[in-house]
This record gives C-alpha cells, structure tokens and sequence, in this order.
C-alpha cells in the first residue's frame, strides 16, 4: 500500500445514522456524503431518497438487539479508523400531570422511553463490543456516540419530564463507557432548542416556529463538533434568540403549562 492510500485508511470515517429518514438525520447524511465520509442509514421500515457510493441503507429494529447483529453482521468495521455512531431519535409528549396539583411522576412513560432509550442502547452495545474486539486484537479504532438532547434537559420542566429523564439516562450510558473505555470511546450530546421537524409540530401543531431551528442549522451549526475527536464528553448547546422568552419560564409551571396546552391543543 502506497503512502496515499495509507493516509486514507488511518483517516476512514465511517458515520451510523440512527433516524435517518427524519429531517435532521437526512441533513447530517446529505453532509457526510459532501465530506466523502462513508455513511450507513438506520432506518425501520422505509429508504430515504439519496443515491451516493459512500451510502448504505440498513433497514433494522433498533429495539431488536437480534435483528441488529443480524442486519450489521456485513459490516467490515475494521476498514475504519473512526466511527461516529448518531442517535437522532425519540419523541417527547406533553403531560400535564393533573396540573395544577402536579402529581410526581412514578416511571417515564413507554413510549418515550422506547423511543430515546431502547432505540439508542443496542445499536450501542453492539457497536462497543465490536470495536472493544477489534482493539484487544491490536486496533486502535475510535468510537464516537453523538445523540440529538435538549437544552431544557437540565431543566426537567414538568410538562416533558418524561422525556428529559429519557435523555438523562442517555447521558449515563455515554459516561458508562467513556469511565470504562477512555482510550477509545467518546461522545457528544447535541442540546437542541425547538426545531422544525414532522414530528415536533405533530406534537405541539399550534406553535409557532418563528424562532425554531431548522435541520440545516443544526447540522451547519453543529458539524464541526461532530465530526472531530477531542476524546471524553462533551455538551454543545444549540438555539436561536427569541425575544418572547421569558426568564425563569421552564421553572414556571404555570407559564409551562399554559405554553404547552396552547400548542399542543390539549388540556387536562
């Protein structure tokens, strides 16, 4: 192998898109393909309309731990020096919580859990344990975790409690194995504020967008961040200025609840 080819190899990226039939999954995909960077799209049950040699379509059940041995099986992970592996996925539902006597809340609900977390977890473990087994063998492959979180997060605001807990116990998986796999394993949390997704507004249709992120703005504004490996964790916070906001709102359950029943057209 010639010195050029040896500098392309040590550099080989390979990207694992989780979500990438949603609008911000296709942005990072439509990004990697400009970069040249080998990309693979998760999807569950549909492709997604881009052609490129250094895209492939992987159609799994996340939450099937079986169904994604089976269908990466194929994957030659030791052609890459560097595989970032992005979770772009999981939905948030308002719940009022018997406000104004807010009741605390005894789980996170099940379809927020499987979501963001059994959505996330075993592509995860999967992937851990075969780059841990391409390294004991003598690699010195990097592994990078990116997930799509909230700014709001380290809020927890009542009204979507449910589903920052879900993104909390992301974060713990990340830092689980950073502690146990620091020479190799890093990650990355993407604090998003509202975006303009399909999903977003079927949940709060009432909304107004005006200061809402777009997709290409989260990958434009977040890209550099992503794609490097500055190894450990790191939070990259994300949002566009509204002069509406109101300082204290998401410590504010009135505030909150009147927002969210506005946007979402449910009360209760």
């Amino acid at each position: 192998m010639n010195t050029i080819a040896q500098e392309k190899q040590i550099k080989k990226v390979l990207v694992v898109v989780a979500g990438a039939a949603g609008e911000i999954g296709t942005e990072y995909i439509k990004r990697n393909i400009i970069e040249e960077h080998q990309t693979i799209a998760v999807l569950r049950n549909t492709g997604i309309d881009i052609k490129s040699d250094n895209l492939e379509s992987i159609i799994c059940h996340l939450d099937d731990a079986q169904d994604i041995t089976k269908k990466f099986r194929h994957v030659d992970l030791s052609r890459y020096s560097h595989i970032i592996y992005l979770h772009t996925i999981g939905v948030d539902k308002f719940n009022p919580r018997n406000y104004p006597n807010v009741v605390k809340m005894e789980t996170i609900d099940p379809d927020v859990y499987d979501t963001n977390v059994n959505s996330f977890k075993y592509l995860l473990r999967y992937l851990v344990s075969r780059v841990k087994n391409l390294n004991e063998a003598g690699g010195t492959t990097q592994l990078k975790v990116v997930a799509l979180t909230g700014t709001s997060d380290k809020y927890a605001p009542f009204v979507i409690e449910d589903f920052c807990e879900a993104k909390f116990i992301i974060r713990e998986y990340m830092r689980s194995y950073i502690s146990r796999f620091p020479e190799w394993f890093s990650s990355l949390c993407i604090n998003v504020t509202s975006t303009i997704t399909k999903s977003a507004i079927a949940v709060r249709p009432f909304a107004s967008t005006k200061y809402w992120l777009t997709p290409a703005e989260v990958v434009e504004k977040s890209y550099e961040s992503f794609i490097s490996f500055p190894g450990g964790y790191q939070e990259l916070d994300l949002m566009k200025y509204s002069p509406d906001y109101i300082e204290g709102y998401y410590e504010d359950e009135k505030m909150l609840y009147e927002k969210w029943s506005a946007e979402t057209g449910i009360t209760g």
